[in-house]
């Protein structure tokens, strides 16, 4: 075979991976097409065994290219077992957003050979039966890896192919953060078909009005674990139909366009992102990337909300606005709060103001009377919601809540209730 420079590269990176590791290597074109393999000991006597018969080399074919379009998908290493019991790790190489090869690590035993072991593998695999003492004696030739060390070995891999594809990397990014929010919205439909099975359950507009206090904040993860939840919610309720879940998710860019414009950002701005943000998710046609456009509304709207017009001074306070926000109810103060970033009150004072366009005191205020209102929708009393916001006063407590929300905190609690008893 005639080899590209690009395989040149692909073939010295496996060979210099097996040489360090002392764990085999292998690049597959996108096919699933073994192109070459680097081998370590006797790990390759195993699987020339199981190739022996017909039904074992396919299933073991199979099982790298499950493994290689699954690394794709998740765009990183991903670990994987064969249906013989090794454990082997594929990394995907792509070339225009596309995979044009995959490498595997591996395979290599996690676990002591015993009769458990050999048991379950001749159940799984019956023509392996007439071959078992074999089996046995292969298997033990290997080495034993722990998994941790599978982990790392894995990692590697991925940032050795990493640095044959720069072009690629930000595609990679946007695989990974896809899957990592899809993992989220499955772990909540789980939880939900486990604790509300045969039960109709109501949508959670509480959850709205926590995600529209989060964009308010600028709490960009806070608000990305709500709406993971909210979405989980509505795969659950519509049985992830594709269409009426588009619907509910162009609803929640509603919703997030008109925190931010609440919180006073730019409306030309917003209703520009909001027009823009509205034709994207109506020409996504997979319902996974729909829940991956839509975090990308609320990150952008966040962004809009709270500019930072110089981004050296971007770390400096998104971690202020982090340290309010955990430490609200507590009796802190602008020393406190500079101290953390490493400035002085004055410079920081001054740097807040020029960057968010709201002195320190409003955000603290802001963080509070959001919070507040969560309080105000249970049945403690309004000393006690003051108190518990981080006001040590209700009377300013109740001032600062119409400053804000253009009602005092009882009327606002009374139309909660309203809205509640009108469905």
């Amino acid at each position: 075979m005639s080899v590209g420079l690009e395989e040149r590269d692909l073939y010295d990176l496996i060979e210099n991976y097996s040489l360090a590791t002392n764990v085999g290597c292998k690049l597959f074109d996108s096919e699933g097409r073994m192109l070459t393999e680097t081998s370590v000991g006797d790990e390759s006597s195993f699987c020339e065994l199981i190739h022996q018969c017909e039904e074992g080399e396919r299933n073991c074919k199979r099982s790298y290219l499950d493994g290689g379009l699954q690394a794709e998908k998740l765009g990183e290493a991903y670990i994987y077992s064969c249906p013989y019991g090794l454990v082997n790790w594929a990394v995907p190489i792509l070339e225009n957003n596309k995979m044009k090869y995959f490498l595997t690590g591996g395979p290599v035993l996690i676990y002591q050979v015993n009769d458990l072991l050999l048991k379950n593998l001749v159940e799984e695999n019956q023509f392996l039966e007439a071959k078992i003492d074999e089996i046995e004696t292969k298997l033990k030739e290997l080495n034993n890896v722990d998994t941790v060390r599978v982990r790392h070995l894995a990692e590697m891999l991925m940032r050795l192919a990493k640095g044959l594809m720069v072009n690629d990397t930000a595609e990679l990014r946007k695989r990974r953060e896809l899957n990592e929010i899809n993992a989220k919205i499955a772990e909540t439909v789980h939880s939900l078909k486990q604790d509300n099975a045969g039960n109709e359950i109501l949508y959670p507009f509480e959850k709205e009005n926590e995600l529209i206090s989060k964009v308010k904040l600028g709490d960009k993860e806070g608000a990305r674990e709500i709406l993971n939840e909210i979405l989980g919610f509505i795969y659950f309720q519509t049985g992830s139909k594709f269409e009426m879940v588009k619907s509910k998710a162009i609803e929640l860019m509603v919703i997030l366009a008109r925190a931010s414009i609440e919180i006073g950002a730019d409306l030309e701005v917003i209703f520009g992102l909001e027009y823009i943000y509205l034709e994207n998710i109506n020409q996504v046609e997979d319902i996974n990337e729909l829940s991956g456009s839509l975090a990308k509304v609320l990150d952008r709207f966040i962004e809009a909300t709270f500019v930072l017009k110089n981004v050296k001074n971007k770390d400096i306070i998104r971690r202020a606005m982090r340290y309010i926000r955990d430490n609200y109810d507590q009796d802190i103060n602008l020393d406190q709060v500079s101290s953390e970033v490493g400035l002085s009150a004055a410079y920081f004072s001054k740097l807040f103001k020029e960057e968010l366009e709201i002195t320190y005191t409003d955000y603290l205020n802001r963080v509070r009377i959001e919070e507040g209102k969560k309080l105000l929708e249970k049945e403690y009393s309004l000393a006690d919601v003051a108190q518990m916001s981080g006001f040590n006063d209700q009377s300013y407590f109740s001032k600062v809540f119409k400053k804000f929300e253009g009602v005092s905190p009882g009327r606002w609690r009374c139309g909660v209730s309203k809205r509640r008893i009108g469905g």
